[in-house]
């Protein structure tokens, strides 16, 4: 993603995160002019927060990173916990579990890897999604 527009936060792992990760993701999206991806992109940032919330609890920090390109979008998350999401199908009568079947589904790639790949601690959930509007604010047309 050469020329992409990137900005990041840091955000305490509670159950406001995954919210607070939501309106971050849409008014970046929208200030950048991908803002037709902003819907997809918030559900999906939603799905990832809350899985890093869920494997880290309170003890740490999440790092959300938005990149916005000419023609991609990619957002991930690091946490400190090295268990890694599955996707795994969800029975109808299942309260959770769908999260990462909507990831898969709806965006463009995604994946897990190591992060920092040196210590071995964390991991890092992305995701891309296309970016359907004009070029973002100056990053030059393909």
């Amino acid at each position: 993603m050469a020329e992409a527009l990137t900005a990041g936060f840091d955000l305490p792992a509670d159950p406001r995160a995954a919210g607070r990760a939501r309106g971050l993701v849409a008014d970046l999206l929208t200030a950048w002019g991908c803002g037709s991806a902003s819907e997809v992109a918030k559900l999906l940032v939603s799905e990832i927060v809350t899985n890093a919330v869920r494997f880290v609890g309170a003890r740490e920090v999440l790092r959300l990173t938005v990149e916005c390109g000419s023609d991609l979008i990619r957002i991930s998350v690091i946490d400190g916990s090295p268990l890694r999401p599955v996707l795994r199908a969800a029975q109808d009568d299942d309260e959770s579990g769908r999260g990462m079947q909507l990831v898969s589904a709806l965006a463009a790639d995604w994946g897990v890897v190591d992060d920092p790949p040196a210590a071995g601690v964390g991991k890092r959930v992305w995701f891309e999604l296309p970016s359907t509007d004009s070029a973002p604010i100056g990053c030059p047309a393909r």
